[in-house]
């Protein structure tokens, strides 16, 4: 991918990053995305060695890329993403307890997966940096 490619595919990101920005760990709608998260994936790394090469070198560019790499771990099946907790609506039901309860069992098996997710992008993130002396 050439750079302007990658410039425009991060810009799009960060818009989404920006505009839906993770309150909790319940994940993020995959539908969100502008593109594939490897096309993502790989603009990220194209601008990486953009920036880690440029004199003077853009650190804080070189986190903010990181982060943003990272974060597409974040980004579930619309289906699995775990709707924000309503307050009005488990009070409206019959057995507010186990509506409660559903709802922090769902977030811990997003907020699970969306951890050993990052594992991995933290591994590819790091190998890559490594390996482009970033």
């Amino acid at each position: 991918m050439d750079i302007k490619k990658a410039i425009k595919v991060v810009k799009e990101y960060g818009r989404i990053l920006r505009e839906k920005p993770i309150k909790n760990v319940q994940g993020r709608l995959i539908s969100l995305l502008p593109y594939e998260k490897d096309t993502i994936k790989e603009a990220i790394k194209v601008e990486l060695i953009y920036a880690g090469t440029a004199e003077p070198r853009d650190e804080k560019m070189i986190r903010t890329l990181k982060l943003a790499f990272l974060q597409l771990a974040s980004f579930l099946p619309d289906g699995e993403v775990v709707p924000e907790f309503d307050v009005d609506d488990a009070l409206a039901s019959d057995d507010v307890c186990h509506n409660y309860y559903k709802y922090l069992d769902g977030s811990e098996k997003v907020s699970n997966h969306i951890l050993e997710q990052t594992s991995v992008l933290v591994e590819e993130l790091d190998e890559f940096c490594q390996d482009n002396g970033l």
